[in-house]
């Protein structure tokens, strides 16, 4: 097993949940080392990186247990940050305007300046568009928003249970990164602890071209209702 360098406790958070500067500053060289902070998303713990190679892909993807091919959602700090990564959609907008931060994913068309070889290679995007979140975990924005680039985080999977759902207690997702991130030959990581989480996965959602297309390709907290409904209102 590989121990964690270090540890944030939920108790060491401020009155508002945040991180601390010196706790951002340490996250920040595991990320610039190439390494992995296991985080509290909406749903689960996720492990976060900074995508730079593909080989950080497959990485994670053999880290948590998923298939080779499997693409990977980012999670971004606000929408401010999403629209200059994004190409113009009114309607993948307005999904996240209406419920993020929040457990939801909207997999939109990248923007024309985001090389295809980043949404191919690193992401693992067929058809050039990005798997895009906003966060309610605090932690999980904090860390989002470190560096020029944006994080990918994928949730922990419980890999000894059946059906390997994912993992919302603390303890069980650090023996799980514990037990596998070993074979990384010592890449730097770190954990942090969270607060409660969304009792069930996070809502997936892909918008199709520009105009007012859309697919639930996952039900989760966020009903198709309330999907209908927040297109509907769509002039």
């Amino acid at each position: 097993m590989s121990e964690p360098s270090f540890i944030v406790r939920l108790d060491e958070r401020d009155a508002e949940g945040k991180l601390l500067p010196a706790h951002l500053a340490e996250l920040r060289r595991v990320l610039q080392a190439g390494g992995f902070v296991m985080l509290p998303s909406d749903t689960a713990y996720s492990v976060a990186t900074w995508l730079r190679t593909e080989r950080t892909r497959r990485q994670i993807n053999e880290l948590l247990g998923r298939e080779k091919t499997e693409p990977l959602s980012l999670a971004f700090p606000s929408l401010e940050v999403v629209r200059r990564w994004s190409a113009k959609n009114e309607l993948a907008d307005e999904l996240l305007e209406r419920f993020t931060p929040g457990p939801i994913t909207v997999v939109r068309t990248a923007s024309r300046l985001v090389p295809t070889a980043f949404t191919r290679e690193l992401c693992g995007s067929v058809n050039h568009t990005l798997g895009v979140r906003i966060s309610s975990s605090v932690a999980e924005c904090q860390v989002a928003g470190l560096g020029s680039s944006v994080i990918t985080t994928v949730p922990v999977r419980d890999l000894k249970a059946p059906r390997k759902p994912p993992v919302r207690s603390f303890a069980v997702a650090l023996a799980n990164v514990k037990d596998r991130i070993a074979a990384f030959r010592g890449a730097p990581w770190c954990a942090v602890e969270g607060a409660a989480l969304y009792p069930s996965t996070s809502t997936v959602v892909e918008v199709l071209g520009r105009g007012r297309s859309y697919y639930i390709k996952r039900k989760g907290v966020i009903t198709p209702e309330e999907v209908r409904a927040c297109v509907d209102r769509q002039p």
